[in-house]
């Protein structure tokens, strides 16, 4: 009863869940130009994912498993269906979600091939559906973020325009087949990390970062209110993670996810390529919103206009202290980052949106803002 009536006056008055405000990028999460002055090591079409064994640097783009050689990325596998999730731990054992539907154990060989290894297809009798994070832990066990029960891990803007809440954390031990559900019912799972001996986990739609607590959902977000939606994360080497954020929130998404009778219309009626909805990358298109006088002036695009599309990645505390950010902003080539890993001091960034691998010096990328 108290929790109608808090909703029915948030809506009336704006405020709480009702609001359309979004966090200022100042401070530590200040803009400036560092993804879009990175390194392009490689165009990969359709990366997507990084992970590092501690000796060699992963990479998942579609179906392709690669692997950074010499500077270059190697074909070392192919499969039938797209990679929608990479972890790799220091023995060389990696594992890879198949079509967001199974999880895949890789054992590299001595002469550098993969050997399958257990693979999972079920969560407490529930099929996985949008696998798109994977994570190791320092037992061997794999920590798993599956996004949405409704929806596949390239339908994340139907899931967020619908308003999902149907994903779920889980730890899987290979080696007996144990699984144990660590969360449910969330707002776009999207992110795992083993930090300290503790599980986090991103949720996206939530704009925060969360310490698993067991079945159900966590509670006492470690890092929230983010001026984007987070994704996967990665250990940092001086203590702390890595986040990225694929998309940035503006006030016009946040008021069209407010308003049921407009976003059901559009749903229905509108191209998704066109909705008023966040995007890995934007500007191919003259019928995409928010191209107007607001957004450029003299024909130039303005880099404070409000994101469509964005490149953002994050240094956090273990304490969940945001310490520096990276940017690309609105005007940028790097947006749409999905992945972010730290090896060989340096910052190795995945621009999904752009379809790029970055590589930024570490010392330039912990500036403190």
């Amino acid at each position: 009863m108290l929790t109608s009536l808090r909703n029915w006056s948030d809506r009336l008055l704006g405020r709480g869940s009702a609001a359309i405000t979004v966090p200022v990028m100042d401070g530590a999460l200040k803009p400036n130009r560092q993804l879009d002055d990175a390194t392009v090591v490689a165009e990969i079409a359709g990366i997507d994912d990084l992970a590092c064994d501690g000796q060699q640097l992963w990479i998942s783009a579609g179906a392709r498993l690669l692997r950074l050689q010499e500077g270059q990325p190697v074909l070392v596998r192919e499969f039938n269906e797209n990679i929608t999730a990479l972890a790799a731990q220091a023995n060389g054992t990696l594992a890879v979600a198949l079509g967001g539907t199974q999880v895949q154990v890789l054992h590299t060989q001595a002469d550098g091939s993969l050997r399958d290894g257990p693979a999972l297809q079920s969560l407490q009798g529930q099929p996985l559906h949008s696998v798109n994070a994977l994570a190791f832990e320092a037992d061997g066990a794999v920590l798993l973020s599956d996004g949405s029960q409704r929806r596949s891990t390239d339908q994340w803007c139907h899931d967020l325009m619908e308003l999902g809440h149907s994903g779920r954390v889980a730890r899987w031990q290979p080696a007996t087949g144990a699984v144990q559900s660590l969360a449910s019912g969330l707002h776009h799972a999207f992110g795992v990390l083993s930090l300290g001996g503790q599980a986090l986990y991103s949720e996206s739609w939530k704009h925060r970062v969360t310490p698993a607590s067991g079945a159900g959902k966590g509670k006492g977000a470690l890092v929230a209110e983010l001026p984007g939606y987070p994704s996967r994360m990665s250990a940092a080497a001086g203590g702390g993670f890595w986040l990225s954020c694929f998309v940035c929130r503006s006030q016009l998404v946040e008021f069209v996810l407010r308003e049921p009778a407009y976003r059901k219309r559009m749903l229905q009626e509108i191209d998704p390529r066109y909705w008023i909805a966040p995007a890995l990358s934007s500007g191919h298109s003259f019928l995409e919103p928010l191209q107007g006088a607001g957004v450029k002036q003299m024909g130039m695009l303005k880099p404070w206009a409000p994101p469509r599309s964005y490149g953002l990645v994050l240094r956090v505390a273990a304490d969940g202290r945001i310490l520096s950010s990276l940017h690309s902003q609105v005007d940028g080539r790097h947006h749409g980052v999905t992945a972010v890993v730290e090896w060989g001091g340096a910052l190795w960034v995945a621009s999904k949106g752009a379809g790029r691998l970055l590589r930024i010096d570490l010392n330039k990328a912990e500036a403190r803002t």
